[in-house]
C-alpha cells in the first residue's frame, strides 16, 4: 500500500510541477507584440506553440535560413528595421532550413493568419545537385509543425502526401523524429486508429510539447529582447528613407573590407583566408543547374496556392569575386535565376531578384550572407510586397 500510495503522489508531483510550468511558459510566449515575431531564435521557430501562439490578425511571414543570424546587432537588420515600423513580421530560419521545412511551417500555420502573406528568401547554395541534406533537415525538423502540417485538412491530401515521403527520406538517418513523423502520418493522414499507435504517440507529443514551450517561454523571458528599442530608425509607421539607409550602411564599412573579395574583413580573416589558396579553381563543375530544391520549392508553393498565400520570393545574391577566384562559371550560377523564374512564372507568384547585385560592393558581407545594404534592399521590398492592397 505504501509503495502504492508513494507513486500516486509522485503521479499527483509532477502534474502539479508540470501544469504550473505549463502555465508559466504559456504566460510568457503569449506576448502580443511585434517583438516575439522579430526574435531571431531557433528555438522559437521549432515550436507550432510558440509560432502559432503569436500570430496577430496583422502578421505576416518572413522566411530564410542562416541570413537571420547575421547583421542582427544592427539598424538594417528585419529585427530593428521592422521593430522600427510596429509591424507584426513573423520571422522564421536558421542555417539548414530550406523549402521543404519552410512548407511543413506554412501548412502548420496559415489557418491562423488572417494577413495571407508571405516573402520566401532563397539562398542560391540550397540549389546544390544534392539539394537539403538528410543531417541538415533532421536538424531543423520540428515535431509540432509537421503533426499540425499534417492535420490541416485543407491541404490536399496529394500534397501532403508528396511532402511525407520526402520527409520519410530525408529522417532515414534520424530515427527518433522519422517515427514521430511516421505515427503523425499514420493518425492523422491515413486515419490509422490503433490503440497502441495513438497511446504512444499522445504521450510522447505532449512530453515533446510541453518541454518544447517552457523552454521557449524562459529563452524568451531571458533573452530581454521585448520592446527592445536600441535600433529604432523612424517614428511607428513611418516609411524608412530606404536609399538614405542604403547610404549609411555602406558608410558603415568603410576601412572594414580590405580583401580581394569585398568581404567583411573579420569573416574573411576566420573563414576564408585559411583555405584560400586551396580553394583556387575548386569549384570548376559545380552547378545550380539542377538539384531536388527545386521540386522541393514546387513544394512550398503548392502548399501556400492551397492556403491561399501571397508570395514573394526573394533571390539572394552571391558573391561574384569570390566564386570568379573558386571557378564556379557564371552561367553555372545563372542557372539559380533561370530556374526560380520559371518556377514563379508558372505559379504566378512574384520575385524580388537581387542576384544580378553579385558584384556590388557592399550588398554581401561574406560569400552568400547579406550585410547591411543588402538587408536595407530585401527589407524595402518585403515592406512594399507587405503593404499592397
Amino acid at each position: 500500500m505504501k509503495k502504492i500510495a508513494a507513486f500516486f503522489t509522485a503521479v499527483v508531483l509532477f502534474f502539479t510541477a508540470a501544469i504550473s510550468a505549463h502555465i508559466i511558459a504559456g504566460e510568457r510566449i503569449d506576448t502580443n507584440n511585434a517583438d516575439f515575431g522579430t526574435w531571431i531564435n531557433s528555438k522559437k521557430d521549432l515550436s507550432y506553440q510558440a509560432v502559432s501562439r503569436n500570430i496577430e490578425e496583422d502578421s505576416v511571414l518572413m522566411l530564410g535560413s542562416s541570413e537571420f543570424h547575421h547583421g542582427k546587432k544592427t539598424k538594417y537588420h528585419p529585427t530593428a528595421i521592422f521593430r522600427s515600423l510596429g509591424m507584426n513580421v513573423m520571422c522564421i530560419g536558421a542555417a539548414k532550413n530550406q523549402c521543404l521545412s519552410h512548407a511543413i511551417t506554412v501548412g502548420a500555420i496559415a489557418p491562423e493568419m488572417k494577413n495571407k502573406k508571405v516573402v520566401l528568401i532563397l539562398s542560391p547554395s540550397w540549389f546544390s545537385k544534392e539539394g537539403i541534406d538528410q543531417d541538415g533537415f533532421s536538424a531543423r525538423f520540428s515535431g509540432s509543425m509537421y503533426e499540425a502540417f499534417i492535420k490541416n485538412e485543407s491541404i490536399s491530401k496529394e500534397t501532403r502526401k508528396a511532402v511525407a515521403e520526402r520527409v520519410t527520406y530525408l529522417l532515414e538517418k534520424s530515427p527518433g523524429a522519422g517515427e514521430e513523423a511516421v505515427r503523425a502520418e499514420k493518425i492523422y493522414l491515413d486515419g490509422e486508429k490503433k490503440l497502441n499507435n495513438g497511446i504512444t504517440f499522445i504521450t510522447k507529443r505532449w512530453f515533446s510539447r510541453e518541454k518544447e514551450l517552457i523552454n521557449v517561454g524562459l529563452m524568451w523571458k531571458a533573452t530581454g529582447e521585448q520592446n527592445n528599442d536600441e535600433y529604432t530608425i523612424s517614428p511607428k509607421g513611418e516609411e524608412p528613407d530606404w536609399d538614405a539607409l542604403a547610404r549609411d550602411a555602406d558608410a558603415s564599412l568603410e576601412g572594414k573590407t580590405n580583401n580581394p573579395f569585398n568581404m567583411k574583413d573579420k569573416l574573411y580573416n576566420t573563414k576564408i583566408k585559411p583555405t584560400e589558396a586551396a580553394r583556387k579553381n575548386a569549384d570548376e563543375g559545380r552547378t545550380y543547374e539542377k538539384s531536388p530544391e527545386y521540386d522541393d520549392l514546387r513544394l512550398f508553393l503548392d502548399v501556400c496556392k492551397e492556403q491561399n498565400m501571397e508570395v514573394l520570393l526573394v533571390m539572394l545574391p552571391v558573391n561574384g569575386w569570390w566564386y570568379d577566384y573558386t571557378g564556379f562559371a557564371k552561367e553555372k550560377r545563372e542557372a539559380f535565376v533561370t530556374g526560380v523564374h520559371a518556377i514563379a512564372e508558372e505559379y504566378g507568384v512574384k520575385t524580388a531578384d537581387f542576384f544580378d547585385e553579385s558584384y556590388t560592393y557592399g550588398f554581401l558581407e561574406d560569400v552568400v550572407h547579406p550585410a547591411g545594404k543588402g538587408w536595407v534592399k530585401i527589407n524595402e521590398a518585403a515592406y512594399k510586397f507587405y503593404n499592397e492592397n
